[in-house]
């Protein structure tokens, strides 16, 4: 029997199935068998992970075959096209391909040494490999602005690194069971690691939208900062109005900076 490698890197390219959906396809292959080719490159299997997946649980034969790439990234790019070509993806699924593929093109591009621009040499010695488009190439591939693609390649590095802690959240995210803006995820990011794991958390809980909906916590250095600002401001504007003795103004401005005080009252907790 052939020695099918599992390869973790290519294994996250492909977004897992709902249980319905793997279902229906387990269904299917035992009622017609794995009908289409596992396909593999140097023995590690780039398409076909839920067939195997099913070809191993139920002990049933399939065939292979093998294509020829002459690095990673080049099959990272096929497995990414194939992805986009082949399903019927979510709007975050098609980003996060885009992002990947902006990713993988960038790490092909070389200069005339030979140095990839994400290489530790060429920072050291200050040789630029040549400037490829790479934005716009693949905007006019998507049909998207060129910008887009560069906003896909952050969000697509934001979900791989929340794939890491966990690859539930980065589903229910990517399948838009869970909504999340691009600005959040950065967010989520940018926050203490036991945030991070917390927020997660609540992610694969279902109760995200609850925690987001909650008011923010007031600490003791932003309630100081908050009032020394509100005084300041009352302060400023009001002796300002009160030595022209604008009544009507004077009442207007009390009445907002009263509203001020009861958005800060309602939010400390």
């Amino acid at each position: 029997m052939q020695n099918i490698i599992l390869d973790k890197d290519f294994q996250y390219l492909l977004p897992m199935l709902d249980e319905k959906t793997y279902s229906d396809l387990e269904t299917d292959i035992l009622e017609n068998g794995i009908r289409d080719p596992l396909v593999l490159w140097n023995d590690i299997l780039i398409d076909g992970y839920n067939r195997f997946s099913i070809a191993q649980k139920h002990d049933l034969p399939f065939e292979t075959v093998t294509m020829e790439f002459n690095s990673r990234d080049d099959v990272m790019i096929w497995m990414i096209r194939n992805q986009i070509l082949r399903r019927n993806l979510t709007p975050y699924q098609l980003r996060y391909f885009r992002g990947l593929h902006y990713h993988a093109v960038r790490r092909t591009i070389k200069n005339d040494e030979g140095i990839n621009q994400h290489d530790e040499v060429k920072r050291q010695n200050g040789v630029k490999p040549q400037s490829l488009a790479t934005s716009k190439v693949l905007a006019e591939k998507y049909k998207v602005s060129p910008r887009t693609i560069e906003r896909d390649s952050k969000l697509a590095d934001v979900l791989i690194a929340i794939g890491e802690i966990s690859p539930e959240a980065k589903q229910n995210i990517l399948l838009g069971e869970i909504k999340v803006t691009r600005k959040e995820l950065e967010e989520i990011l940018s926050s203490k690691e036991d945030d991070i794991t917390e927020i997660i958390g609540s992610i694969e809980d279902g109760t995200y939208d609850e925690r987001r909906s909650e008011p923010p916590q007031t600490n003791k250095q932003s309630l100081e900062f908050a009032f020394s600002k509100i005084s300041n401001s009352i302060s400023r504007e009001l002796n300002g109005l009160t030595k022209a003795y604008k009544l009507s103004e004077v009442r207007a401005a009390l009445k907002s900076h009263i509203k001020t005080l009861e958005d800060l009252y309602a939010n400390l907790r």
